[in-house]
């Protein structure tokens, strides 16, 4: 069985890898191969995936030939009759492309087409979900954090009218991408602290009580008056600005009245839309109110 786990980003995907990272031997020794972004993304992979704006002819041969290495070790597991689990947010897309274009993954039909070779044989694609205005915010805030000021009202205004197909465009185009292969959809807060619990969910595999889980959150969003700290160190006196009645903690909404509201109605229909089971290849798994 294989199965890859796709984040998305800003949805404890971090804690999930790092978990699964320091259970690689043990995983192993139940016949289960861990590949995570360090194999994914500077190994005999490295080159699998590519920003649209950066595609050239070299760059997408070298993404075909790690695509095929890629199908080759997946297969050469599956031939050896281990399990394999793969976890990659990258393969959805970014975090500054999202910021540029101020929507959600806008390149996952061209990521997933290139990636179809690697991925026919694939059983199960899992992705975590949030609110939008909360994964969005926190997004937001890793931008801050390493390589954007804070977007002005417009550009907000934007993010949120563009959100309006929500998750459900990412879930759709992964079905259409692979349409033998079962999605499963996991909200956060749904077993987000509890990544061996979460892939035992997602797997069925009921081997793993042996794995040891160091951590319980990584990679958390910044407060904000760490943000305002790192915008003064670059000099940004306008995202400075744009932060100052944002207060001095750990919950960023950058967001109008009205970008929180679209953003709400958009994910209202992504629950709606998951929990009426319109499709038989997905599941969702809700967290508790």
């Amino acid at each position: 069985m294989i199965v890859v786990h796709l984040g998305a980003h800003r949805t404890a995907t971090t804690l999930f890898q790092k978990t699964l990272a320091d259970n690689r031997q043990r995983l192993s020794e139940r016949g289960i191969c861990f590949l995570g972004p360090e194999q994914i993304r500077n190994g005999d992979f490295k080159g699998l995936m590519i920003h649209r704006s950066q595609v050239t002819l070299w760059r997408s041969r070298k993404a075909q030939t790690a695509a095929q290495k890629l199908r080759s070790t997946l297969d050469s597991e599956r031939r050896a009759g281990r399990r394999v689990i793969l976890s990659e947010e990258n393969i959805l897309g970014n975090i500054r492309s999202n910021v540029d274009t101020m929507s959600i993954y806008p390149n996952i039909q061209s990521s997933l087409e290139r990636l179809q070779p690697a991925f026919e044989q694939v059983d199960v694609f899992y992705i975590s979900i949030r609110p939008l205005d909360v994964w969005w915010n926190s997004c937001l805030s890793f931008a801050i954090r390493h390589f954007r000021r804070p977007p002005s009202a417009m550009q907000l205004d934007c993010i949120a009218y563009n959100s309006a197909g929500g998750w459900r465009t990412v879930i759709q185009a992964v079905c259409d991408a692979f349409p033998k292969a079962k999605v499963k959809v996991v909200e956060f807060g749904a077993l987000t602290a509890k990544p061996i619990v979460q892939l035992a969910e997602v797997s069925g595999w009921q081997d793993l009580s042996h794995l040891e889980q160091k951590h319980q959150i990584l990679n958390r969003s910044k407060t904000i008056k760490n943000l305002k700290e790192i915008l003064e160190g670059r000099g940004d006196s306008i995202g400075i600005a744009r932060l100052a009645e944002k207060g001095e903690g750990r919950k960023l909404n950058m967001f109008s009245d009205t970008g929180l509201g679209m953003l709400f109605e958009a994910y209202e229909r992504d629950l709606a839309w998951l929990r009426c089971k319109t499709d038989d290849r997905i599941t969702f798994l809700e967290a508790p109110k």
